[in-house]
């Protein structure tokens, strides 16, 4: 058990990776989208996508041409206390407040497309949000 929250954290505590995640605490996107925002080359942010997907942080879903990727369910105690964890931190982050900022704006300016998982019994509805009111706690 500790081996498996040890490689959870390795995985997630890795700087960027702990970007990605932050942005994805606030819906889907694509690659594309989370590249832009983040200002990294394309095979930078599959490869840490992938990394994440693996340790089953996140979650892909392709749409048409375009692979969303999205938080995964905690599965687990650790994967639940890391996405609680991340909803208390990042936001006092400077630099985490700065990614969440650009992705505010790209998606008010059209350039990304952010999407939203309606959760409920029985929806899991995804709701695409360019250029919505997203509040300053959710971002």
């Amino acid at each position: 058990m500790p081996e498996q929250l040890a490689e959870i954290l390795s995985i997630a505590g890795e700087p960027t990776r702990l970007r990605i995640l932050n942005l994805l605490r606030q819906g889907s996107l694509c690659v594309c989208d989370l590249q832009a925002v983040l200002g990294i080359p394309q095979p930078t942010v599959s490869r840490h996508l992938a990394a994440l997907r693996h340790a089953g942080l996140v979650v892909d879903a392709r749409s048409g041409p375009r692979v969303i990727y999205s938080l995964a369910v905690a599965a687990t105690p650790h994967t639940k206390a890391l996405q609680q964890f991340l909803n208390r931190v990042c936001p006092g982050e400077e630099s985490l407040r700065r990614d969440s900022e650009n992705l505010r704006q790209a998606v008010r300016q059209g350039r990304c497309r952010l999407l939203r998982q309606r959760r409920g019994p029985r929806s899991k509805e995804t709701i695409e949000t360019p250029g919505a009111r997203l509040s300053a706690q959710g971002l």
